[in-house]
């Protein structure tokens, strides 16, 4: 992992929610920094997994170096070689929108219409996007020598991959250009410009939601027009920056049958387009428990100085749970192995780096060092 790292200037972590991303996008940014790269780790997720364990009190849109005392914990000799930041989608849009409106008074009236608000944080791909955009920002900015992003926690990991094409698509559609085309007789939105049937939807949709409904909208429709070409023009830049030599996408997964379908599908469309696929990270893998029969685990419990007393109907009782646990665990861990060797056989050159089931929750600066020590010698 240490020479993927050595070679990339950008790695996203993706993959579906709940598989861990958070802390594997932390723990490669521990790998990098105690190689002496300038690291900067930065999620979209608005919980606190990420301050929690790097340690950073207050996580914000700005970078900020690990503490100290936390670099030390970790192995890492500088705590200015790591450094941790949330997105924030609202700054992330309005950066854009700033660049591409010189008018204070046309950007004041973006900012504060609702419909603009409501798309740059409730629209679905919105988060996505926004992660794409600051992404962009930093790598021109230049000051990392590795940005290791933690993406949002979708239920599909193509969700990352697609925001930006979908946009581009979406704003280049002739709908979109054609709402967003001024009138030069008109200074602001009107329904003579829509058709019947559409001047009836809107008008009813007015009626529906209020005529303050109608001038949000008739303003977003004008002013929005401003800064859909750099919108358009950004998704593009992203989408060829997501395809360069330098970018290498992690794809996190638990190896369970779904997951690893659904990592395939995901490296054949990241062949597809061109995107590099560095390597796949299985979370939370079982070791084969080995052959626990009920006299092995009844010899073992009578080897416990405080359990050689037991009861004899205890003792049989502890041994019969224990050996149906060993025998489910045996199970899990040969379906873990299987669907691990599917992954391996149907996406061959692939690296695929195992992190065993931890006993408890990553929540500590010891439990992120371990599986960061983990992932570097895998």
């Amino acid at each position: 992992m240490k020479r993927r790292l050595a070679s990339k200037k950008t790695v996203v972590c993706v993959g579906p929610g709940g598989v861990g991303k958070t802390t594997t996008a932390a723990a490669l940014g521990v790998i990098a920094a105690r190689s002496g790269l300038r690291t900067l780790v930065c999620t979209i997720d608005p919980a606190p997994r990420l301050a929690d364990a790097l340690g950073v009190a207050n996580l914000g849109a700005k970078p900020s170096p690990i503490a100290a005392a936390t670099a030390a914990a970790l192995g890492i000799a500088s705590p200015d070689r790591l450094h941790a930041m949330r997105v924030d989608p609202s700054a992330a849009f309005a950066q854009l929108v700033n660049e591409q409106v010189a008018d204070p008074e046309l950007r004041r009236h973006i900012f504060g219409n609702p419909l603009y608000r409501s798309v740059t944080t409730n629209l679905t791909g919105s988060q996505e996007y926004a992660a794409t955009l600051a992404l962009y920002e930093i790598r021109r900015d230049g000051a990392y020598d590795l940005i290791v992003l933690d993406t949002p926690p979708t239920a599909n990991a193509l969700e990352f991959l697609e925001t930006p094409e979908r946009l581009a698509t979406a704003i280049a559609s002739p709908a979109v250009q054609w709402f967003a085309r001024p009138d030069p007789r008109e200074k602001r939105f009107s329904l003579k410009r829509l058709g019947v049937g559409g001047a009836m939807v809107i008008r009813r949709a007015g009626r529906l939601m209020g005529s303050q409904f109608l001038d949000d909208l008739g303003a977003f429709l004008l002013d929005i027009r401003e800064v859909l070409g750099g919108f358009l023009a950004r998704a593009r830049e992203i989408e060829a920056v997501l395809k360069q030599p330098d970018v290498g996408f992690v794809l996190v997964l638990t190896p369970a049958a779904a997951a690893v379908s659904e990592a395939l599908y995901f490296a054949r469309r990241l062949r597809e387009t061109g995107s590099p696929l560095c390597c796949f990270i299985a979370n939370r893998t079982l070791p084969e428990p080995g052959n626990h029969t009920a006299a092995s685990l009844r010899a073992s419990l009578l080897s416990l100085p405080s359990l050689c007393d037991l009861p004899k109907e205890e003792l049989d009782l502890a041994t019969t749970c224990l050996a149906r646990m060993a025998e489910f665990l045996a199970k899990i861990a040969r379906a873990q192995k299987q669907e691990l060797e599917r992954l391996s056989r149907e996406a061959p050159g692939i690296e695929i780096t195992t992190v065993p089931l931890l006993p408890h929750d990553v929540s500590s600066i010891d439990s992120l060092r371990a599986i960061a020590d983990r992932l570097g010698s895998g």
